[in-house]
C-alpha cells in the first residue's frame, strides 16, 4: 500500500502531462495589467527590478515577468519576488515547480510545510520551505494564482489544470515566489527562533499583499 501512495502522485502529473496534450486548443489569455505593474513592498527597502536572460527564459517559458530585488542598503542582502506569467500551457510549456528547480540548484530541503496567510478577509494556504546551500540559508514562499484560484498543493493545480483545460480551453497560471535570505551572523547573535521568526513575519506580510495585487493583474476567472 505505502508503495501504491508513493506512486500516486507522480502517476497523476504523468497521466496530466498526456491529457494536457490532448484537450482542445489552449487560449492565450494576455494578463489584465502588465506584470511588472503588481504592486509590493516593504517601507525602507529600494525595489531594483532584475532581468533575466533570453535563454533562461525560454527555458523556463514564462511569457510575462516581473524579478524585484529589494534591499535596505548595498550591504542588505534584502528579499525578492518572482511573478512568472504564462498564458497558456501545453505539454512542454508549463510551471516548473521551484520543489522541483531548488534542489538542482544545490539548495537543500531543511523543512518543507504548508503556511496558512489571510487577505482581504479570505483564508490560504501557501508553500513554506527552508533550505540551506553551502552554510546560506533562505526562506522560500510560493504559489500558483490563476482562474480565481489561489493554490499550494502541486497535485491539485494540475488536476485544476486539466479541468480548466478541458471545460474552458484555459490554462493561463502564475508561479509567485518570496525569497528572504537567512543572515548567519543574525542566527549565532539572534538565535534562530527570533531570525525564522522575523523571515516568516516579512514573507507573510508580503504574501498577505501580492494575492490581492496579482489577482488584479490577471484575467478574470471564467465564468465570472
Amino acid at each position: 500500500m505505502a508503495d501504491l501512495q508513493s506512486f500516486a502522485p507522480a502517476a497523476v502529473l504523468g497521466i496530466g502531462c498526456l491529457l494536457l496534450s490532448g484537450v482542445r486548443e489552449q487560449k492565450k489569455m494576455p494578463p489584465a495589467a502588465p506584470i511588472p505593474s503588481i504592486a509590493m513592498g516593504i517601507p525602507g527597502y529600494q525595489p531594483r527590478d532584475t532581468v533575466i536572460d533570453a535563454q533562461e527564459q525560454k527555458v523556463a517559458g514564462m511569457s510575462n515577468y516581473v524579478l524585484r530585488l529589494f534591499q535596505r542598503d548595498s550591504t542588505d542582502p534584502g528579499f525578492s519576488v518572482y511573478v512568472g506569467y504564462y498564458d497558456y500551457q501545453v505539454q512542454g510549456k508549463t510551471i516548473h515547480s521551484p520543489k522541483n528547480c531548488l534542489p538542482g540548484a544545490g539548495w537543500e530541503q531543511l523543512t518543507s510545510g504548508v503556511q496558512p496567510v489571510t487577505a482581504n478577509g479570505k483564508a490560504y494556504a501557501v508553500n513554506r520551505y527552508l533550505l540551506a546551500n553551502k552554510g546560506a540559508q533562505a526562506l522560500i514562499y510560493y504559489w500558483y494564482e490563476g482562474r480565481g484560484r489561489v493554490e499550494a498543493n502541486e497535485y491539485r493545480v494540475k488536476l485544476n489544470l486539466l479541468h480548466d483545460a478541458a471545460l474552458y480551453g484555459r490554462t493561463e497560471e502564475a508561479l509567485v515566489r518570496i525569497v528572504v535570505p537567512i543572515d548567519p551572523r543574525a542566527l549565532r547573535t539572534q538565535g534562530e527562533k527570533a531570525v525564522y521568526a522575523a523571515a516568516d513575519t516579512l514573507a507573510t506580510t508580503l504574501t498577505t499583499q501580492l494575492i490581492p495585487n496579482v489577482a488584479k493583474a490577471l484575467p478574470a476567472a471564467p465564468g465570472a
